[in-house]
């Protein structure tokens, strides 16, 4: 196993993350492995539960959230895929960075890395958030690798983001507090009335605590060029209470951009939508990926 505190500022701090992680992760209803593969990028740490003879199906993580955010999905998904649940390189989780990234494409290559490690030629891809468009970054760069794609409001991608996220990251960087965190950014990204389980909150203020950080690709918008490479069945999901950017907005450059994308808007969901209505969320990413292999 890899030394995941060496991501950390101090031993004390790794601990307090860890037990945490760990304690989010006993949500999961369903048996799994934890392990690391080596990439040229560094240590990446995954967590992978369903049959093995499965088809694959990658998940990407929301920022600051790490694997552990897929705990209401796990179990559905996993009924029918090999799920491999990864956290991402060079954000708050037990993934360790041996080379910074420079540029988009390194992240690509990372997440090609992961999947030669792992065996699979070919996979269907599910991100969230900076997951997602991490999930778009690879299918742009490697589209033969990728056999399916489900975009889970995707960070930027199609549209800037409000700088009002800007401000409210910048703002719980420089004032780290527990409260603050959890106020300030956190809940204001859930709808009203859903629910988040606490631990995942608490990961995330020990994560921006604790966490050493090191050079990361802050998402951005991607060229017309760059989604004439994306010809995969495409499924975008997004909450009606979106926060990150104008989500009508972002749905339309998406279907003109990628004209062949399903999409489906998720009522009373805020940004954190894999989570607030995991049942329905999960329902309609089943739905797409049975029906994208009964066409096949």
């Amino acid at each position: 196993m890899s030394n995941y505190s060496l991501a950390f500022r101090s031993m004390e701090g790794a601990g307090k993350f860890k037990q945490v992680y760990d304690a989010n992760l006993s949500l999961w209803k369903v048996d799994y492995e934890s392990f690391y593969v080596s990439t040229r990028f560094g240590e990446t740490h995954i967590i992978a539960s369903g049959p093995k003879d499965a088809p694959p199906l990658i998940l990407l993580h929301g920022f600051g959230f790490g694997a552990t955010m897929w705990y209401p999905n796990i179990h559905e998904l996993s009924q029918y895929y090999r799920t491999y649940a990864i956290d991402i390189l060079a954000d708050f989780n037990l993934s360790v960075v041996a080379k910074p990234y420079k540029e988009k494409k390194d992240c690509a290559q990372w997440l090609s890395d992961v999947l030669h490690e792992l065996g699979i030629e070919q996979a269907a891809i599910c991100g969230h958030s900076a997951g997602g468009w991490q999930a778009l970054n690879f299918s742009i760069l490697y589209p033969e690798k990728v056999n399916k794609l489900i975009l889970l409001a995707p960070a930027a991608s199609f549209i800037p983001f409000y700088k009002k996220f800007f401000l409210k990251l910048f703002s719980i960087m420089i004032i780290p507090k527990r409260s603050f965190v959890v106020k300030s950014f956190c809940s204001w990204f859930v709808a009203k009335g859903n629910q988040v389980e606490p631990g995942l909150f608490e990961q995330f203020y020990l994560g921006l605590k604790h966490y050493k950080m090191t050079k990361t690709i802050v998402p951005s918008v991607f060229s017309n060029d760059d989604f004439k490479k994306i010809s995969m069945p495409s499924l975008i999901m997004v909450g009606d209470k979106e926060v990150i950017y104008n989500y009508q907005e972002m749905l339309k450059n998406a279907q003109q951009l990628i004209p062949h994308i399903e999409y489906k808007v998720i009522s009373n969901a805020g940004h954190a939508l894999s989570i607030e209505k995991a049942d329905e969320v999960n329902e309609c990413i089943i739905e797409f990926l049975n029906k994208v292999d009964d066409q096949r």
